[in-house]
C-alpha cells in the first residue's frame, strides 16, 4: 500500500530511499548466491597459468651426439686424410733414387758397386802368342785387339796379305802358317804403318823317337 493506514506516512518513499542507501552508485549489488552482479560480462580476463622458466633456442651443437661435440668434422675425413698422408710418404720411400741401380742384393743398389766402362781401345796390341814364344805346331792363332770395326792386316813379305775386323770388343783373330825355326810376324791396323807390331815365334817340330 503507498501510505500506512494508521499514520498515513508515504511507504512508496521510504522503499525509495532504503533501496538507494543499499546500492549505491557504481556499486553492485550481490546476488542470491553472493556474486556481484554484473560479473559475467564485466569480468577481468583470467589470469593464464604460470608458464615456467622462458626456453631459449639451442645452438647447433647441442643437435650433436655426446660424443661428437669436440669433433665439428666428420671421423671418416680425418682418417681418410691420415690414410693419404700415409700412402704419399710410402710412395716417397719407394721411389727409385736417380744414384741407384738394380743390383743383386735387392732391387736397388748403391751406384758405387756400377763396374765402369772399360777405357776405349787405341792402336793396335798383340795377345797371343807372346814374343819369342817357341811352339811345336805349324801354324798359331794370333790374338789382339784394336778399336772396333777396324781392319787388320798381317804384312807377308812374299804373298797375299791377311786381313780381319775386329769385333764390337775390339777383339781380333787371324791364323798364321809357320815356318820351322824362327818366324817374324808383323801386323797393322789398316794401310797405316806407323801402327805395325811384330812378334817373333819359333817353330819347333816334336821329334819322334
Amino acid at each position: 500500500m503507498p501510505f500506512c493506514p494508521r499514520c498515513g506516512l508515504n511507504v512508496a518513499e521510504l522503499d525509495d530511499g532504503a533501496a538507494a542507501v543499499a546500492e549505491p552508485d557504481g556499486v553492485p549489488a550481490e546476488g542470491p548466491s553472493g556474486i556481484l552482479a554484473g560479473t559475467s560480462d564485466d569480468a577481468p580476463d583470467a589470469v593464464p597459468d604460470d608458464p615456467g622458466p622462458p626456453t631459449w633456442p639451442q645452438s647447433p651443437t647441442s643437435s650433436l651426439p655426446s660424443g661428437s661435440r669436440d669433433w665439428p668434422i666428420p671421423p671418416v675425413v680425418i682418417a681418410a686424410v691420415f690414410l693419404m698422408v700415409g700412402l704419399i710418404a710410402f710412395g716417397l720411400l719407394t721411389r727409385p733414387q736417380p744414384d741407384a741401380v738394380p743390383g743383386p742384393g735387392g732391387p736397388l743398389a748403391p751406384s758405387a758397386s756400377v763396374v765402369a766402362p772399360p777405357p776405349p781401345i787405341v792402336g793396335l796390341t798383340i795377345l797371343s802368342p807372346s814374343d819369342g814364344q817357341a811352339v811345336a805346331a805349324p801354324e798359331v792363332t794370333v790374338i789382339g785387339t784394336a778399336p772396333p770395326g777396324l781392319s787388320i792386316t798381317q804384312d807377308i813379305s812374299f804373298g797375299l796379305d791377311q786381313h780381319a775386323t775386329t769385333d764390337g770388343t775390339g777383339h781380333w783373330a787371324i791364323k798364321v802358317g809357320l815356318n820351322e825355326g824362327d818366324n817374324k810376324i808383323t801386323f797393322r791396323i789398316g794401310d797405316d804403318r806407323s801402327t805395325e807390331k811384330s812378334i817373333r815365334v819359333t817353330y819347333t817340330p816334336a821329334r819322334t823317337p
